[in-house]
C-alpha cells in the first residue's frame, strides 16, 4: 500500500511542531491560508494553534485538562520551563519595552543593544557583581531567553537583538503590570 502524498500544509504543520512561526518565516502565508485545518489538524490531538496574525507569530499551546473532564490526560507534548528569577525579570523588562514601544506608535521591529539591555538589567542583577561577572551574567540571560524564542539576534549585527512579539502572547497587560509592581519593590526595597 502506497503511503498518501503528504497535505499542502504538512511544512507548517512539522514548523509548528518545532516552534513558534513568524510573519518572516517563509511558511507564514501557509499557515495563514491553511489555518483551519491546520486547527483541525492540531485540534485531534489535544493541541491548539495560537495565531497572532496582526502581530505576525503563531504557536502551539497544550491547555490543561478541565478539572471535570474524565478522560485520560494526554502526555505533554508542549514544553512547560519554569523560568529563573533573572531570566523571569528580563522577560519582564523586555515585555516592558514591548509596551512602550507599541505606545509610541513606532512602526517595525523592537531592536535594542547589548548597551540597552545591560541598562534594563543594571538595577536587578546583585550590586556585588564586577564588571566582567555581570556581562557573562548578561550574556547569559540573552542565551536563555534566545533559547526560548524571546530575543533573536540580527544577522549580521552581534550587539542588537529584535524583542520577540511572542513575549506578549506568554505575558499579557495585566500580568506585566503585577510582575512589574513586585519588580519595583525588588529594585526599590525601602520604597512603600
Amino acid at each position: 500500500m502506497q503511503p498518501q502524498p503528504p497535505q499542502p500544509y504538512a511544512p507548517v504543520i512539522i514548523k509548528l511542531l518545532q516552534g513558534a512561526i513568524y510573519n518572516d518565516d517563509p511558511h507564514w502565508e501557509r499557515l495563514q491560508s491553511y489555518l483551519t485545518p491546520i486547527k483541525e489538524y492540531f485540534g485531534k490531538i489535544g493541541l491548539q494553534v495560537q495565531n497572532y496574525d496582526t502581530e505576525g507569530f503563531a504557536y502551539l499551546e497544550q491547555p490543561d485538562p478541565e478539572p471535570e473532564e474524565r478522560t485520560e490526560p494526554l502526555p505533554r507534548l508542549t514544553v512547560r520551563r519554569q523560568l529563573s528569577f533573572t531570566v523571569t525579570v528580563f522577560c519582564v523588562l523586555l515585555r516592558d519595552q514591548l509596551r512602550q514601544f507599541d505606545a509610541s506608535d513606532a512602526i517595525g521591529k523592537l531592536i535594542l543593544s547589548i548597551e540597552q539591555i545591560r541598562d534594563l538589567l543594571q538595577p536587578y542583577l546583585p550590586e556585588e557583581n564586577n564588571e566582567d561577572r555581570f556581562r557573562r551574567e548578561v550574556e547569559g540571560l540573552i542565551k536563555q531567553t534566545s533559547e526560548f524564542g524571546f530575543l533573536k539576534r540580527l544577522s549580521g549585527q552581534d550587539e542588537n537583538y529584535e524583542v520577540r512579539p511572542i513575549l506578549k502572547a506568554k505575558i499579557d497587560a495585566d500580568t506585566l503590570e503585577l510582575l512589574k509592581q513586585k519588580l519595583e519593590t525588588y529594585a526599590n526595597p525601602t520604597v512603600s
